[in-house]
């Protein structure tokens, strides 16, 4: 007769053969979904609405008074997103169909400032930031003959300043490590006392001790 303790052995091999064939699968799985995902990036360029710099101080505190009002960045703001400047990026970067296809441009202000964010967002970090730079270029040389008494200033971006949309690649394959290691050890236990219960075998010598135990507690209480 094959003992209980061999039983025992088979069952946890088997258990953890199978887990961790189901948390390497996970993890192909995972890798794979997410190196074929197509990653986007955002680039941004500011410009700083201010007064003329010919204007006097006095002057120059009154139009700074205005402006606080968000009035006239809200202004400029919607005419460089408004007339097209984004086309007119594209046909300057000469940017092919599928680059055109995967670009965006917003502007938008940033709140309680006189500040205006152009945000480019596109599948490779070097177009997304030529696209940023480009429209703000063109913005900013329009408003140029509207602004008056006040100036559009550009703020030059660094280089390399495109960041990738989404949660980071490591993080990724930490998660999907994680994920298909609790997985796998969930599976592995549900085949390992599944296996148990289908041989008909206690799980381990101290079980079967214990309802021994019992049964002699049992038999000294029935005792006349």
């Amino acid at each position: 007769m094959i003992s209980s303790r061999r039983f025992d052995t088979r069952a946890v091999r088997q258990s953890i053969v199978t887990g961790t064939i189901i948390a390497l699968a996970l993890v192909a799985a995972g890798v794979t979904y997410v190196l074929t995902q197509q990653r986007t990036w955002t680039a941004e360029s500011m410009a700083v609405v201010l007064p003329a710099a010919t204007l006097d101080d006095a002057t120059s505190a009154s139009y700074y008074e205005t402006l606080s009002r968000g009035q006239i960045v809200a202004t400029f703001a919607e005419v460089a997103g408004g007339l097209g400047f984004e086309q007119q990026a594209e046909d300057r970067l000469g940017l092919t169909p599928q680059q055109r296809a995967n670009v965006t441009t917003e502007v938008t202000v940033v709140p309680d400032t006189a500040v205006i964010l152009i945000r480019a967002t596109a599948d490779d970090a070097s177009v997304a930031q030529r696209m940023a730079a480009a429209t703000m270029d063109l913005s900013v040389q329009y408003l140029a003959g509207l602004s008056k008494p006040y100036r559009v200033v550009s703020v030059p971006a660094g280089d390399d300043s495109a960041t990738p949309n989404g949660t980071s690649l490591p993080v990724l394959l930490a998660a999907i490590a994680a994920v298909a290691l609790v997985a796998g050890l969930a599976v592995q236990q549900a085949v390992y006392h599944l296996s148990i219960a289908i041989r008909g075998v206690p799980r381990s010598q101290s079980t079967r001790a214990a309802a021994d135990d019992e049964l002699v507690a049992r038999r000294v209480v029935e005792v006349p």
